[in-house]
């Protein structure tokens, strides 16, 4: 069956590009002007250790990607689709452009924002025109993404058929990569079960708090099923269709890409770690929020990428034995709290 995009909330057009000034660090003009969250994800700390690399391929699970987006030109692969349609190419709903260029944004590029980091993006259609999906449309679009060799994969969506989803990302997991879910907009709390495979990733707001918008009445969804949470309110898009370039927007759509983005970026640190321990990083790092340890509102916690880069790169030069043993017992540590931690 199908079902439409509506995690997306809104995104506003902002015609003052004059407000944009580059800071000497990144160089991008709006990140000063706009991009709130990139101090409080802790951005600047984990671009002093990697900008991101483009051998890192995060695949955007969406309505297509605009190839005319400049602050991701020359870091596009070829479009793929699982509906029996051709790829779409974006132009006619922008939310795939807006949900990569959160990703991926070039960094200290000169250009609009910055994403996360200089990642590939490899954008494949498992929409119809109208932004409608058919869960095994997003469930194959996993498994090709898996099968093309992205390491992160981005479902910004709603749908009906979770546990096929999660079948694919158990699938993706065991080809290296882990897959991000946008946790939803609702803003109420969604009794859904915790899926083994599927990190799902609520929304905060620069308080700190769960997002929630009092004019539209959208919010972050909240429930048994949330593994982290990340910005949702006000974050930087890039639009090539606005005169500015650039939009601000809203929504849990944003947020799973910020995750997305920290795991490739812990990846371009350490490239052998596996799904495992990179979602481990994650977690481990996020600062915790709300209840203390997990809870249904935040997850582990709001994504900290600057403390995940750190621990990435502790982990990427070649620790002691002792410290080995360490990291492995925390990792199964961590994984067995997860298992027992809901229902």
């Amino acid at each position: 069956m199908k079902t439409p995009l509506t995690l997306l909330a809104i995104v506003v057009f902002l015609g003052g590009a004059q407000v944009c000034q580059a800071d000497p660090f990144p160089d991008d003009p709006c990140y000063a002007a706009y991009q709130w969250y990139g101090p409080k994800l802790g951005l600047p700390a984990a671009w002093g250790i990697s900008q991101g690399s483009p051998s890192v391929i995060a695949a955007i699970l969406d309505t297509g990607v605009m190839a005319n987006t400049p602050d991701l030109a020359g870091r596009l692969l070829a479009p793929l689709s699982t509906t029996g349609a051709a790829p779409l190419d974006g132009a006619t709903d922008h939310h795939g452009t807006w949900v990569a260029g959160v990703a991926a944004m070039g960094v200290n590029n000169g250009i609009t924002g910055a994403g996360v980091g200089n990642f590939t993006i490899l954008p494949i259609t498992v929409t119809n025109a109208d932004g409608g999906n058919q869960s095994n449309w997003i469930a194959d679009g996993i498994r090709l993404a898996a099968d093309q060799g992205a390491r992160v994969i981005n479902v910004s969506h709603q749908t009906l058929n979770y546990p096929s989803l999660d079948a694919a990302a158990a699938y993706a997991r065991t080809k290296g990569a882990l897959t991000f879910v946008a946790g939803g907009n609702a803003n109420q709390r969604l009794p859904m079960k915790a899926y083994d495979n599927l990190v799902f990733v609520a929304g905060t707001n620069a308080e700190d708090q769960r997002w929630s918008d009092p004019v539209t009445k959208k919010g972050s969804t909240w429930g048994p099923f949330i593994d982290l949470s990340a910005p949702a309110d006000d974050i930087l898009v890039a639009d090539p269709t606005f005169s500015s370039g650039y939009g601000l927007g809203d929504g849990t759509s944003f947020a799973a890409p910020l995750a997305a983005g920290a795991a490739a970026l812990v990846w371009s640190i350490a490239p052998s770690l596996t799904p495992d321990e990179v979602q481990n990083i994650l977690y481990t790092t996020a600062d915790d929020l709300g209840d203390p340890g997990w809870d249904e509102v935040y997850g582990w916690g709001r994504l900290n990428i600057g403390t995940a880069a750190e621990r990435a790169y502790e982990m990427s030069v070649a620790p002691e034995p002792g410290t080995l043993l360490l990291v492995a017992a925390g990792l199964a540590a961590s994984l067995a709290r997860r298992q027992r931690r809901r229902p």
